[in-house]
């Protein structure tokens, strides 16, 4: 997560994070390139998933619950990553459509160890012979994770350590609550977002990776181009394949 100083304006963050948040509502219908019916479908969820959380993070921000709503920048990078690491990678999306159908199936053999709904057993059933063979999805951070793919300058793997700490219980929770002054401590009721900068940095990137993405499915090139732009004025990346081989790109001409 880069310092302060090294960011784009606020204000310039805010006004792209708007731009996606109001850009996919004016569209219902999307003209997709042949073939990619079934890819759009399975990615286009996550991708609108994170304009919501930019949305929800923008009405907690200016009604003064920035810091809890930076656990919603942190689920939308997961998404937008993930997202991408499925388009980009080779067998991506493969792999994706696996987790999908075996987390579908764990969870309803789950449902039925612990929960006593007379219809639980009938999905289990029925996800198991939807269930697909193979590899799922890498995890999301740490070694041979998607993170660790597809990070090539430590942007990835340092802005979800940071945004992991409000995510769960830490040092962070503790000291939010606290005002200390040699030996008086007093409590704190409303938190210090010491973060602020680097969460609009963080979701604007989430929003573009987001955006691109559409475009590229979409197959869009006015709006890809676009994006590259905006993508080069903010300092931020569009796409997240460029450190991998050309062997695991599935658009190494792109």
């Amino acid at each position: 997560m880069s310092g302060v100083a090294d960011l784009p304006p606020v204000d310039q963050l805010r006004t792209f994070i708007l731009r996606c948040i109001q850009s996919p509502a004016k569209r219902e219908n999307y003209q997709l390139p042949p073939g990619r019916r079934s890819e759009f479908l399975l990615l286009i969820g996550m991708c609108l998933r994170v304009r919501r959380l930019a949305q929800a993070y923008n009405r907690l921000e200016r009604g003064g619950f920035a810091v809890e709503g930076q656990v919603l920048v942190r689920s939308a990078l997961e998404h937008a990553v993930t997202a991408q690491y499925a388009h980009l990678v080779v067998g991506g999306m493969d792999r994706l459509a696996v987790s999908g159908t075996r987390d579908q199936h764990e969870l309803a053999k789950f449902l039925a160890d612990h929960s006593s709904d007379p219809t639980v057993p009938d999905l289990v059933e029925q996800f198991a012979a939807a269930r697909l063979d193979g590899r799922g999805l890498p995890k999301f951070s740490g070694k041979d994770s998607i993170v660790s793919a597809l990070d090539n300058n430590g942007f990835l793997t340092t802005t979800y350590k940071v945004l992991s700490l409000v995510a769960h219980p830490s040092h962070q929770t503790t000291f939010d609550a606290l005002d200390v002054d040699d030996d008086d401590v007093s409590v704190r009721l409303e938190p210090t977002d010491h973060y602020a900068h680097q969460m609009f940095y963080s979701l604007a990137a989430a929003c573009m990776l987001a955006a691109w993405l559409i475009a590229h499915l979409t197959d869009e090139s006015a709006e890809m181009a676009t994006l590259r732009d905006l993508a080069n004025e903010l300092h931020m990346p569009w796409r997240l394949d460029g450190g991998l081989s050309d062997d695991r790109r599935r658009f190494p001409l792109d």
